[in-house]
């Protein structure tokens, strides 16, 4: 099995891997969010470098990404997501803070530091939950820990009634 090391840090859109830049502006204006860089309220990129597979490995894997970067934006009512991969492309999507929940963690293996997001991704109707990971880096718990502010602050939790009574 090959190990794959992560390198985490915020930065502004502009210093993200120039493929993801130019597809993150793309995406900014075909869903009309307006100027990424004044737009985003934080951006980390993380850059994931993959030992090479041994034969075997690499036979039953088939032809897997040994460089993946990925960027990750903050804006005010959106997290915004874009891979790239050296074997398998860019690609981009998002979510509106309101209809997605965050988790962030820890992985007991690696100790790398994994932002779980569930809900309606990209405006579709199908319930979808996936991991986005970085490296155990201080920039990866500081983003981590501003995303789950932000979706707490976008969908505050709702008040129960018990007997008609709003309990406080």
């Amino acid at each position: 099995m090959s190990g794959t090391t992560r390198t985490t840090r915020i930065c502004p859109p502009s210093q993200i891997h120039p493929g993801l830049a130019q597809a993150v502006r793309e995406y900014f204006q075909t869903n009309q969010l307006g100027d990424p860089e004044t737009e985003t309220q934080l951006c980390c990129e993380t850059i994931s470098r993959r030992d090479p597979p041994g034969k075997l490995f690499a036979m039953l894997d088939g032809n897997p990404d040994l460089n993946v970067h990925l960027a990750i934006l903050l804006t005010a009512d959106r997290l915004v997501w874009a891979r790239y991969g050296d074997q398998t492309g860019t690609v981009v999507t998002g979510a509106k803070l309101q209809v997605i929940k965050v988790k962030a963690f820890v992985t007991r293996r690696t100790k790398d530091m994994e932002l779980e997001v569930t809900g309606f991704i990209a405006n579709t109707k199908e319930y979808v939950r996936g991991n986005l990971e970085m490296s155990p880096d201080p920039a990866a718990e500081k983003f981590c820990n501003a995303v789950l502010s932000a979706v707490s602050t976008a969908k505050p939790p709702v008040k129960k009634k018990f007997f008609g009574l709003i309990n406080d």
